[in-house]
């Protein structure tokens, strides 16, 4: 919505709360309004945009599927970050990981599945299951996140290595296996 003030220029309203826009300049704190949306004609208030821009990560979230556009580049800029924090090289790409996603975790087999922002945690229909995400690993920490370095796995079997070395990891499954059979335990895969 536009109006006219009395010196004849015309005055850029907010068109969701109708506030007065004021364009906010690079590292200024006067103005309401991105520079961007006041000059492409978005005509959105920097609050109004960010809740928009929220309500649409949000949208894409929801529907965002396993090997998706978007899971791949949340994949990839998830990875970026963590580098940065700790300082380890990061050269991902969304193709370096469309090149080695399937649709199951090679160590546990399950089929891979999107936490969902919004459900609860659980088991069921409707929730979450977080051991089933599918997740970035490192096969050699220090090395980061570079193309020869990584494969996707579950986060369960993810959680499991980080804890632990491979011999670390040999030990517990030996012990519990021993343990199970002499006390007639079933378990699972």
């Amino acid at each position: 919505m536009k109006h006219t003030n009395p010196s004849g220029s015309k005055i850029k309203k907010c068109t969701l709360c109708s506030v007065t826009l004021e364009p906010k300049e690079v590292d200024s704190s006067k103005g309401n309004c991105y520079i961007s949306n006041y000059n492409n004609r978005i005509y959105k208030c920097n609050k109004c945009f960010n809740m928009y821009l929220s309500n649409q990560v949000k949208k894409w979230r929801k529907n965002k599927t396993v090997g998706s556009s978007q899971h791949l580049a949340d994949m990839v800029e998830s990875a970026r970050q963590r580098a940065r924090k700790h300082n380890i090289p990061c050269t991902l790409t969304s193709q370096d990981i469309r090149d080695i996603i399937t649709d199951r975790c090679p160590i546990l087999g399950i089929k891979f599945e999107l936490n969902k922002q919004g459900q609860d945690w659980g088991k069921g229909k409707g929730k979450n299951n977080w051991q089933t995400s599918p997740s970035l690993d490192r096969i050699i920490p220090e090395k980061g996140y570079v193309k020869d370095n990584i494969i996707i796995v579950s986060l369960m079997a993810n959680s499991i290595k980080n804890q632990a070395t491979p011999n670390q990891i040999q030990k517990v499954a030996t012990f519990y296996k021993k343990l199970y059979n002499e006390r007639g335990i079933t378990y699972g895969n």
